[in-house]
């Protein structure tokens, strides 16, 4: 499964919940607030992992869908067939191996009885019997190599099969369907859109902030669109301090409990205000 990560969009959700109001509080006051955005943990363009025609789509715009769920398959019938062809390959070879490893076992008994006999058979008959269970044993080990390459190519063709379902590699919803049944798609096609429920706030910090912004520093999150006010704490910083625009890159953990997160959509711009940083305990 092919993926590659995009910026987050999104669309605003249902109305105000009545019982949010432990999140409804006023605007933050103070400082110049800093601006930023509501965006997804991970957004990912799922496309097909080889070519052929999208035969299915088995998820709407909207959905939620949970990690490993089959949002999209290719036409699947001629990789079935061929997989069908590869067992029953595999099948043959392994019943080679099983017939040359019974007649590697009658060679190795008549061996035995010729020994047994040898001092009233003519010297050849001993030979003989050694030179089958020589080649007994060269079909055995051939045999077993051909059942080994069918296996391969068994197991060739199940991935293959596997590949022409597009799958989830995370619980999220679905934000963008690119393509309809019919079509044929290639490698490098985004079929849909995937963004991850769990959210976070990106921001950027003046060069003059940078330094007392740390791991764990609080923030309050004031989104204009919904009237909400939110808690959260910096998770994540860039180490550096861009040469263009002289910010510095980081990411806020929101917390928002279930009500909260339905109404909550990726994009939403918001007003940044920092709290103190945390106080860092030092062992005496």
């Amino acid at each position: 499964m092919g993926a590659v990560l995009l910026g987050a969009a999104g669309a605003l959700a249902a109305a105000p919940a009545p019982d949010a109001a432990q999140a409804q509080r006023s605007k933050p006051s103070g400082a110049e607030p800093l601006v930023g955005v509501v965006v997804a943990r991970h957004t990912l363009d799922l496309t097909a992992q080889q070519d052929g025609r999208l035969q299915v789509l088995k998820v709407n715009l909207g959905d939620r869908v949970t990690s490993g769920q089959v949002l999209a398959q290719l036409e699947l019938e001629p990789l079935q067939l061929e997989a069908a062809a590869r067992q029953a390959q595999f099948q043959a070879a392994q019943a080679e191996v099983s017939r040359t490893e019974l007649l590697l076992l009658q060679s190795q008994q008549r061996l035995k009885r010729e020994q047994r006999i040898q001092a009233f058979t003519a010297a050849e008959a001993v030979e003989t019997a050694e030179t089958e269970v020589a080649l007994a044993k060269v079909n055995v080990e051939l045999a077993q190599a051909r059942r080994a390459e069918a296996k391969a190519v068994l197991d060739a063709a199940s991935r293959n099969l596997e590949l022409a379902r597009i799958r989830a590699p995370f619980a999220g919803r679905v934000t963008e369907l690119y393509q309809v049944p019919g079509v044929t798609v290639g490698r490098a096609t985004p079929v849909v859109r995937l963004v991850s429920e769990e959210l976070k706030l990106r921001f950027a910090v003046p060069e003059h902030v940078a330094p007392k912004v740390r791991l764990g520093t609080p923030v309050r999150v004031h989104l204009p669109a919904l009237g909400l006010t939110l808690d959260g704490e910096v998770d994540s910083l860039a180490p550096e301090v861009d040469v263009s625009s002289r910010h510095q890159k980081a990411e806020a953990r929101l917390r928002l409990d279930s009500s909260l997160r339905d109404r909550l959509a990726t994009g939403l711009l918001a007003d940044v205000e920092l709290g103190p940083p945390p106080v860092s305990r030092q062992t005496p």
